[in-house]
């Protein structure tokens, strides 16, 4: 605190006081007893407010009677709706203090407070609907029919869950096709689709630290919202990029295709919420350690390079930004 000067009575110092208020400058009156007399010391919370205070303090001692200055009532009732606010946030603090364990968590991707334990249906859904799925089309390697001219059930189901069937993409080049037909549901089932155990264990795991902790803090349909919107977004990203050959050989990574499969832009959107939702909230009781942020980061810069082929670093890329996005807005909005 700085104190910007002295004023010879408690009411003139009030009212010079509750004037700031309604500038949104903090500010204290104190006594000083080391004054003969009655005097009062005008205080500055801020330190980037106290030049703004000092040129009013310099006007208000010219006409304190001025009646810009006789604001007690508008004053009392800026200080009324802080204490509201503060007690809303309190309360939003105690009711996150609920949600988590009594204890510290020292391991894992996140640190802070534990999670309570809780149901995690959807978190649950997306890993068992991913084992499902890749197994089912041999990890996107689907088994052909022994019946020539027929197609196995793996081929079936490998067609209809992908972003677009392949059997059209090759006449229209159109990868919006079948969704233009009504079949919306390829927006989302190409994440639970994985080219192999690794990719799918590594993805998992994933979806399992992240998506647990989100979804125990803010429920199952935030969770649900999340992982769609970013998975969404990463694969639409994934689509639109330009192809292989339109793009030079440095930028080859960011190669656009139809194809793309895996929860990676699912898992960098739950990474971007919990990256990013500690630094707007300080509240927010769990943030990432930061080795896993560079793991994470490192890891999307890394599959950039040409030493990396067959990523799709758009759906990382459009993932990662809804989940930075997604941070803010619940920020924004919290309760």
């Amino acid at each position: 605190m700085r104190r910007i000067g002295t004023l010879p009575d408690q009411a003139l110092a009030k009212r010079f006081c509750d004037y700031l208020v309604t500038l949104s400058i903090e500010a204290a009156a104190e006594e000083d007893s080391s004054e003969q007399g009655s005097a009062w010391d005008i205080w500055i919370r801020d330190e980037k407010h106290v030049q703004q205070a000092r040129d009013e303090f310099a006007s208000f001692q010219q006409a304190p009677e001025e009646q810009r200055y006789q604001v007690g009532e508008k004053a009392n009732q800026i200080r009324d709706e802080r204490i509201v606010d503060h007690q809303r946030r309190l309360k939003h603090q105690r009711n996150f203090g609920k949600s988590i364990k009594s204890h510290t968590a020292t391991s894992g991707p996140l640190a802070g407070a534990s999670i309570r334990q809780q149901n995690i249906p959807v978190t649950v859904a997306i890993i068992v609907l991913s084992v499902l799925a890749s197994f089912s089309v041999n990890f996107a390697t689907p088994r052909p029919s022994p019946t020539p001219g027929e197609y196995s059930l793996e081929q079936k189901i490998y067609f209809a869950l992908s972003f677009a069937d392949q059997r059209e993409y090759v006449q229209s080049r159109d990868p919006f096709e079948a969704i233009k037909r009504g079949e919306v549901w390829r927006l989302a089932t190409p994440m639970f689709l994985h080219g192999n155990t690794m990719h799918l264990a590594f993805n998992m795991l994933w979806v399992f630290f992240l998506g647990s902790a989100i979804e125990r803090l803010h429920g199952s349909l935030f969770m649900a919202m999340l992982v769609l919107i970013s998975g969404l977004t990463g694969t639409l990203l994934q689509v639109m990029l330009p192809p292989a050959e339109a793009l030079p050989e440095i930028l080859a990574g960011l190669a656009g295709t139809p194809f793309s499969i895996g929860a990676s832009g699912a898992v960098y959107g739950l990474f971007g919420f919990l990256w990013i939702r500690p630094m707007v909230d300080p509240n927010y009781p769990i943030r990432m350690v930061p080795t896993n942020v560079l793991l994470m980061l490192g890891w999307l810069v890394f599959c950039m390079t040409p030493m990396m082929t067959g990523v799709a670093n758009g759906a990382h890329l459009g993932g990662l930004i809804a989940g930075v996005l997604a941070a803010f807005v619940a920020f924004r909005n919290q309760p």
